[in-house]
């Protein structure tokens, strides 16, 4: 049964929902929000640059060195005649790879066949080493040193210093003419340690 309203009564008028006002953010809250931002964003910047350094540190082409596996000894040895060079006045000597080697495989031949030559046991000279290695110049030269001393902390030391007492050998290490260079050294059986450096004009 419908009920319908008492005469001259009037119908009950829809509630009215309450307004919402909106306040305006303090400035200190917008502050923080802004700094926060700020922050994140720096984040995501650090973040990048350290994933990029990252990812070329490890796609980096290796260094002269690091292909010829120059070992701390041989860096020193090129130090110390750059050394020297420089107080003459003349430029440093720039590391060949290729040269490096062919210094290496010379010391090792003195080494295990217990010989002190520029020339090896076969009568292969230095020339034709580098040639036979596929290492062109135009003007080269070499100098050796073989040490058996049981302390190697300075060993770079005393070959430089050898070399350098010795007109021949100073005369490499000193000449104008070269540019390039590379170190190699080996140790034998019986502890003695052999030093070759091959300098080279291309």
């Amino acid at each position: 049964m419908r009920e319908f309203p008492a005469p001259g009564s009037r119908p009950a008028a829809p509630r009215q929902r309450g307004k919402v006002v909106q306040m305006p953010t303090p400035r200190v809250v917008r502050r923080r929000r802004s700094t926060r931002l700020a922050m994140a964003a720096l984040g995501v910047v650090l973040a990048g640059a350290v994933a990029a350094r990252v990812y070329l540190t490890l796609n980096r082409p290796p260094s002269t060195e690091q292909m010829a596996g120059v070992s701390p000894e041989e860096s020193r040895v090129l130090e110390l005649v750059n050394a020297a060079r420089s107080r003459a006045g003349l430029p440093a000597l720039k590391l060949d790879g290729h040269l490096a080697v062919a210094a290496r495989g010379h010391s090792y031949d003195m080494a295990l066949r217990h010989y002190f030559s520029h020339r090896s046991a076969d009568g292969v000279s230095p020339e034709q080493r580098l040639r036979g290695c596929g290492i062109g110049y135009t003007e080269m030269g070499e100098n050796i040193y073989v040490d058996d001393l049981p302390d190697r902390a300075e060993l770079p030391e005393r070959a430089v210093k050898g070399w350098l007492g010795s007109p021949g050998h100073r005369k490499n290490m000193l000449s104008p003419q070269f540019n390039q260079t590379g170190v190699g050294m080996a140790r034998g059986a019986d502890g003695a340690t052999y030093i070759t450096q091959d300098f080279i004009r291309k």
